[in-house]
């Protein structure tokens, strides 16, 4: 499994390229996340030719889903292709982790942890010595600023796909029945 914050695939459609094309653009102009108009669903058609599609977030969307940059190939019949990209959205998850991670490796260095576990035993994991619970402070500071957040990126494909699948499938409907 790659880290990156990309995903491509294919999916089967029945209706012709022409008119799912056609359908796409339309349901990106209605809302391309539930087919009505929603601020966190704010999606632009950049460019659109012949068997090509290329659709990108606009605003703060970008951080709402992960469907960033996606291209549509429509060059084999009955299939579409997709390269969802979502590096804005990774990019926007990296930073804020980092920067919670910088806090607390920050406060982990100034503040008198040790001491506070010491005086609040409340605080300490069962069955682990003082200097142990200040190791699992300094390794949860690491990991959910700074591991997390690329596992978070790479556990995001799978939905994605899914979203990716679902969304051409609702579009495919709309296209075969118009």
């Amino acid at each position: 499994m790659t880290l990156a914050p990309q995903i491509e695939g294919a999916v089967s459609i029945h209706s012709p390229a022409a008119q799912f094309a056609h359908a796409f653009g339309q349901r990106v102009a209605a809302g391309l996340l539930i087919g009505q108009p929603n601020p966190r669903s704010n999606y632009r058609v950049v460019e659109a030719g012949p068997g090509r599609i290329r659709v990108r977030a606009a605003e703060w969307t970008a951080t709402n889903v992960g469907l960033n940059e996606w291209e549509l190939c429509l060059l084999q019949p009955g299939s579409v292709q997709y390269r969802v990209r979502y590096w804005r959205w990774a990019c926007f998850l990296l930073g804020l982790s980092g920067i919670l991670g910088l806090i607390g490796l920050v406060l982990l260095s100034t503040l008198d942890v040790r001491g506070y576990i010491a005086r609040h035993e409340a605080t300490m994991l069962p069955g682990l010595s003082i200097d142990r619970n200040v190791v699992v402070a300094w390794a949860m500071a690491v990991f959910w600023g700074f591991a997390w957040p690329w596992l978070l990126i790479a556990l995001h494909k799978r939905p994605l796909r899914r979203l990716v699948a679902r969304l051409i499938g609702e579009v495919d409907a709309q296209a075969t029945t118009s």
